[in-house]
């Protein structure tokens, strides 16, 4: 994404530039409709400038994406944090309404950086921010049912980051879903299932210890 890694403060903080006067940039118009020449002017910043640090318009939306689920991975974990000592319910739905919220405040970016994620390899998408995501939704799960097989625990945590990221992306998509409270009704309906079925597995679990 970065042609070369910042060592000081001041490189540091030119990259900075460029990456918040993308993200200006990139929540009032799509990437397609997006030049470098926009990006510069709106981070005020040289066009050579930004040509040190990236490759082109599509290296810069990468980095911001990279920046965005580390900030996400963050809200997650500080909702987390927040929530503890409520029902697991409560819990799971703070940590969706913040990603909404987050998601809502610039629409446009977010379409964007889903446009982005689409087209990088999975190896870069599914990095380790994704990851600690899911750390945090199983540590929830786990205070839920501690009994529970740890791999059970991570399949349904898995299970559950993927319903957040789509249902998310969804309500940017489509403004109305959120308004309505329809995508936060389906979010919770989709908790309720997965949970069953970690209830589920430790029914199978009970039975498998009584038997030997």
């Amino acid at each position: 994404m970065l042609r070369k890694v910042p060592q000081q403060a001041r490189s540091r903080q030119m990259v900075d530039f460029i990456l918040e006067g993308a993200a200006r940039v990139l929540n009032t118009a799509p990437l397609a409709e997006t030049t470098t020449n926009r990006i510069a002017e709106v981070a005020g910043v040289g066009i050579g400038s930004l040509y040190q640090y990236f490759d082109d318009k599509e290296a810069i939306a990468r980095s911001l994406l990279r920046r965005h689920l580390e900030e996400s991975a963050a809200l997650v974990h500080g909702a987390r944090l927040a929530s503890g000592g409520h029902d697991v319910s409560e819990r799971l739905r703070a940590i969706f309404v913040a990603c909404l919220r987050d998601h809502r405040d610039k629409p446009m970016l977010h379409l964007n950086l889903i446009d982005v994620c689409g087209g990088v390899p999975s190896a870069a998408r599914f990095d380790a921010n994704i990851g600690t995501m899911v750390d945090d939704l199983a540590a929830i799960l786990r205070d839920h049912r501690p009994e529970a097989h740890p791999d059970h625990i991570r399949l349904c945590a898995t299970s559950l980051h993927q319903s957040i990221v789509l249902l998310v992306h969804a309500a940017v998509s489509q403004p109305a879903l959120e308004r309505d409270g329809t995508i936060i009704g389906h979010f919770e309906a989709l908790d309720a299932a997965n949970r069953k079925v970690l209830d589920l597995h430790l029914r199978q679990q009970a039975r498998a210890a009584a038997a030997c």
